[in-house]
């Protein structure tokens, strides 16, 4: 609470308070009624007393006091200065369009009168451990909102399908970490690895008003709860370039509409239950760079279709149940760095082609724990690359070397002195650590 509260300004947003000259002995806050606006608030557009009166109760609601940043707020200052408060002109009148309380220490539930800020652009909520309870109906009558950033908090409840009415937005993150994050956690993303896990997340369906978000480019609803298949109707929203449902408890197949996110460039959908298989129509996604499915229930063969990703950097299918060849079409996706296949049920050789010329760039592949038969392709003797020259490649392990894993499969004969030459910058493919190289040599 600030001490010093001067201004008519203040005396109206906070109601009860003793404001004249002087007076600085103040009352626990209350928001004033209309009728008990005072000369200076009066004088302020309508909108923007609104827009006053609704951050004065979200400040009540959220133990304001204690906020990390909470520099003029409730002050004689004006609003715009308020910290982590933007101030524009809509229509001609001055309104709050953006709110910026990111790692501030909020605690309590977001109060209704959040939806009295009609003019809002932009929600920074994010990484408030504290914050709790339901998202508030209100909440999803902001037709203006373009960012709406919930994540790392211990919401809870379901998402509605009132979201159909925030047809501006662009990004919607409400992704959370499976941690819990301490009081000492300072806001970083990194360091909630730490902490323990976070029982409380958003649960539920899906809601298929997803798929009316048309002006949507990221869905992040990464570390929650959320069950129930995928909605087909994902398969709308045209603009889309990051869709990431990582770690949740989804079921079913994903539908061949999201073949339609022509724009998308990350899909991660790992760590789900989602069954059956890959949808050919992924191969349609000529943009995409990050193709991430693991630890799911996916079977059946690769589709060949795959072959067109030609901008595909990270392909990561790692521990599900596919079966079948491994595609000569993977020798087509000329801009991997990463692949991993491992623990599938993979059988046959591994494609001639493959990690050969066409691919100078692969650096990690892992393709143990299959059924794998026969010889390693000469080419991958051969083509080698060399990891120095990616190390600053941002989104690669900095691991300074070439990785091959290829142990736990059936692969024959024996390893060529061409390695030898490797050896500085190539690890796990000769059996020299337990657990990994060649499972079986002859």
């Amino acid at each position: 609470m600030k001490k010093y509260l001067h201004s008519a300004l203040a005396v109206a947003l906070m109601g009860g308070l003793l404001a004249s000259c002087g007076k600085d002995s103040v009352s626990t806050p209350q928001l004033a009624p209309e009728a008990r606006v005072a000369e200076g608030v009066a004088e302020l557009s309508g909108s923007l007393r609104q827009d006053s009166l609704a951050l004065v109760s979200l400040y009540q609601a959220l133990n304001g006091e204690s906020w990390v940043r909470s520099n003029y707020w409730l002050s004689d200052q004006p609003v715009s200065k308020w910290a982590g408060v933007k101030v524009a002109d809509v229509a001609g009148k001055p309104r709050v369009v953006a709110l910026a309380l990111g790692a501030n220490g909020l605690k309590g539930e977001l109060p209704a009168a959040i939806g009295d800020l009609t003019a809002l652009r932009s929600l920074h909520l994010q990484y408030n451990k504290d914050l709790t309870g339901k998202i508030p109906a209100e909440l999803y009558q902001l037709r203006q909102l373009r960012g709406l950033f919930l994540g790392f908090t211990a919401l809870t409840g379901e998402l509605s399908e009132s979201l159909a009415n925030l047809t501006q937005l662009d990004t919607l993150d409400l992704r959370t970490s499976p941690y819990e994050l301490s009081s000492s956690w300072d806001g970083n993303e990194k360091t909630a690895r730490d902490h323990r896990a976070n029982p409380t997340t958003l649960s539920g369906k899906l809601p298929v008003a997803l798929g009316q978000l048309r002006q949507a480019k990221v869905i992040d609803l990464s570390h929650q709860s959320f069950t129930g298949e995928l909605p087909k109707e994902l398969g709308n929203l045209v603009q889309l370039h990051t869709l990431a449902l990582y770690g949740n408890k989804l079921t079913g197949e994903i539908p061949a509409s999201l073949g339609e996110l022509r724009s998308l460039r990350s899909l991660s959908l790992g760590k789900n239950q989602l069954s059956g298989a890959l949808p050919a129509t992924l191969g349609q996604l000529g943009q995409l760079r990050e193709l991430l499915i693991s630890f799911s229930r996916l079977s059946g063969e690769l589709p060949t279709s795959l072959g067109n990703l030609k901008r595909l950097e990270n392909l990561n299918l790692e521990h599900n149940q596919l079966s079948g060849k491994l595609p000569e079409a993977l020798a087509s996706l000329t801009g991997l760095y990463q692949l991993y296949l491992n623990d599938n049920r993979f059988e046959g050789g591994i494609p001639t082609d493959f990690a050969g010329a066409q691919q100078p760039n692969l650096l990690w592949v892992n393709l143990a724990n299959n059924n794998l038969s026969g010889l390693v392709p000469l080419r991958v003797r051969r083509y080698l690359p060399d990891a120095s020259k990616y190390a600053k490649i941002k989104g690669l392990p900095d691991y300074g070397y070439t990785v091959f894993v290829l142990s736990g499969n059936r692969l024959t004969g024996a390893i060529s002195s061409e390695y030898l030459q490797y050896q500085k910058t190539l690890k796990f493919l000769i059996p020299q650590q337990e657990g990994f190289g060649f499972s079986n040599l002859k």
